[in-house]
């Protein structure tokens, strides 16, 4: 409203934007004589310049182009003569967008300060108050000084004292006729205090018009909404955030003496913290017209699940709101559709705006969303088992902006719809790029992108906003060994398209003519063609190693261990290991079983198969100096390996 009051509030800025008059010519009339540059200095620092040019209810002229103006509140004496250019006294653009910005500031200093006087020395309101009011009402604050914005102009100097007056005390006499214009202005008209109480509470001056009281002007007046309002401050709550309180659930003003304490006391009696209450209230007003024990229901589902009440309070936030009633029916749908109280409590610790996002109502819609999509209620189980780590509103955007990027590359609204169903986790932890983006840096076009995508849905992580998209290479430079290793796993009884070829291509590292020669090797050994093929489906990785590696892990099997190659079949993944893994275990696991504290028949898998730290945990801490043997076996087999790599040839 007040396009300097702004500036002040934004001096900061290296350029007042809201200054009126910076980037054209203001014109102000003077006085003929000397002085004229005092007299344009004077109006540059003014609160407010008015164009002579224009016409308007704040002057008139003569045809002897005398001007007349009308100063309401003003101590200032009238101006007269003709126009000049306002920056005449000033060299500098620069200087004068400064000096105008120092004296606004100045001005609204000074208006603040008559403000606060007046409320607490002229009309009784505590100090505390009074200064709130003064310091958070800045549109009120400029209206007062549009009204006296004529005192603040410099008044008409004689020649001779002009040179003998400083400019500090021509700033303190220019507070000095504001100051007396303000108080002039309080006595003879005074003002509705409800207006700045409002804004300085936070609410704007659009939205508390309709508030403001049709009989009353003084705060005084309405000693139930002081009071009130006085409690609420004591007991910690922002005056800023008063303001939401009184929009939302005004009849919490009008509560009688020491009810509203009653009622944030019953609150904290609900196992709520002061904080949390005071976050409640902010957030949801109505909480203090209601009774709690029925609008706060969710308080005992958090005891059922064995969540501490305080525990929403860290995730509420004063600048939304929240329907506590509908927000129950999150865990009975949790309920519903199969999770036990303890796996809700955790599915809720760990995405708390479950809850919070809207009361439940962003849950509901990604739900609403899978549903549509075809997904039964095994399906949105399994979603939220496995929900990301992100907000459900951020999963819904993904979710929302995946759906529409399947489309846009050319995929079915029935495959959209399997696809969804199938890997909606998936589709709703990303933010994708936009499809265009991709192809150009993939370099491909709609089809394959989509065949690569239906065929690897985790490929979609790979193009999150901001991660870096490299070009694919050309399809020919491989297109021969993959049809090799298609051609060579139908050869041995794969069926094309089937889950165990996918997983074979996939953790196929070789060609196609190696891949062969090593299947070849394991039946030299002595395997069965059916038990070998087995092998491959159950552990691909076998055929990524080079013949001489198997020779080697097949001998020490066989020869230093005393196994039957045909233990080879039910363990196949045996041959991923390195050959001073399974001597380490073994020597730990024999001597184990030599000392009683382990079974003599454990399974390969159970022996080699963990981690270290397991087979430590769980074996090796079972006898006293399990541990100290252990490491003596480590040192003993690094030994050997290093011998082994220093001895040349003979």
């Amino acid at each position: 409203m007040l396009r300097c009051v702004a500036a002040a509030r934004l001096r900061w800025l290296p350029c007042n934007g809201f200054a009126r008059g910076l980037n054209e010519p203001c014109r102000t009339p003077h006085c003929h004589g000397g002085g004229g540059g005092g007299a344009a200095a004077a109006a540059a620092s003014s609160w407010h310049v008015h164009d002579s040019s224009s016409s308007g209810a704040s002057s008139w002229a003569t045809p002897n182009c005398d001007m007349v103006r009308l100063r309401p509140f003003s101590a200032a004496p009238a101006r007269c003569g003709e126009e000049e250019h306002l920056g005449d006294g000033i060299e500098d653009e620069e200087d004068q967008r400064q000096l105008k910005q120092m004296e606004n500031r100045r001005d609204v200093r000074v208006a603040r300060k008559a403000f606060m006087e007046y409320l607490h020395v002229t009309r009784g309101i505590c100090f505390n108050d009074a200064e709130h009011m003064s310091k958070c009402a800045p549109v009120f604050i400029g209206k007062l000084l549009e009204k006296v914005k004529d005192a603040a102009k410099e008044p008409e100097e004689r020649e001779e004292e002009a040179p003998f007056r400083s400019k500090v005390k021509r700033r303190e006499m220019r507070d000095n006729r504001v100051s007396k214009a303000l108080a002039r202005l309080f006595n003879f008209h005074p003002i509705n205090e409800f207006e700045p109480f409002f804004e300085s509470i936070g609410i704007a001056p659009g939205e508390y018009e309709p508030l403001l009281p049709r009989h009353l002007m003084f705060l005084n007046d309405d000693e139930t909404l002081l009071d009130n309002f006085r409690v609420l401050c004591n007991y910690g709550i922002a005056r800023t955030k008063i303001g939401r309180i009184y929009r939302d659930a005004s009849e919490v003003f009008s509560l009688g003496e020491g009810v509203l304490a009653s009622k944030l006391k019953a609150l904290e009696e609900q196992g709520l913290s002061k904080t949390s209450v005071i976050k409640l209230v902010v957030s949801s007003p109505v909480i203090l017209l209601r009774d709690p024990n029925v609008e706060l229901k969710i308080l005992k589902w958090l005891d059922d699940v064995g969540i501490q009440r305080d525990w929403l309070g860290r995730f509420l936030s004063t600048k939304k709101s929240y329907n506590w009633r509908k927000m129950v029916q999150v865990p009975q749908f949790f309920s519903d559709l199969g999770f036990t109280k303890e796996g809700i409590a955790k599915l809720v610790r760990r995405n708390p705006d479950f809850l919070f996002s809207g009361s439940g109502k962003m849950l509901f819609s990604v739900v609403l969303m899978m549903l549509k999509a075809g997904s039964g209620k095994k399906e949105v189980f399994e979603l939220f088992m496995n929900f990301p780590n992100l907000s459900v509103d951020n999963f819904m955007r993904n979710l929302r902006g995946g759906i529409f990027f399947l489309a846009e590359v050319g995929v079915s609204e029935e495959d959209i719809k399997k696809f969804v169903v199938s890997n909606g986790s998936v589709l709703g932890s990303v933010q994708l790029k936009k499809p265009n983006s991709i192809l150009t840096h993939l370099s491909v076009g709609k089809k394959r992108l989509c065949k690569m995508i239906m065929e690897d849905p985790q490929r979609l992580l790979k193009y999150s906003l901001g991660a870096k998209v490299s070009r694919l290479p050309k399809v020919d430079l491989h297109e021969a060994s993959f049809k090799e290793k298609v051609k060579f796993l139908q050869s041995i009884g794969f069926i094309e398209g089937s889950e165990d070829m996918k997983r074979a291509l996939k953790t196929f590292r070789g060609k196609g003519d190696e891949l062969q020669d090593r299947y070849y090797y394991l039946l030299k050994t002595g395997l069965d063609p059916i038990d070998v093929v087995n092998m491959i489906k159950v552990a691909p990785q076998v055929l990524n190693q080079k013949i001489n590696v198997l020779e080697a892990k097949i001998s020490f099997f066989v020869n230093d261990m005393g196994f039957p190659l045909s233990a080879l079949v039910n363990f196949p993944a045996f041959l991923s290991f390195t050959v001073e893994r399974t001597k380490l275990r073994f020597l730990m696991y024999n001597w184990l079983v030599d000392k009683g504290v382990v079974p003599p028949q454990l399974a390969l898998s159970t022996i080699l198969a963990c981690a270290d730290k397991r087979f430590i945990k769980y074996y090796v801490v079972k006898h006293p100096l399990g541990i100290e043997t252990w490491e003596k076996f480590k040192k003993e087999v690094a030994s050997t390996k290093t011998t082994q790599l220093v001895t040349p040839d003979d």
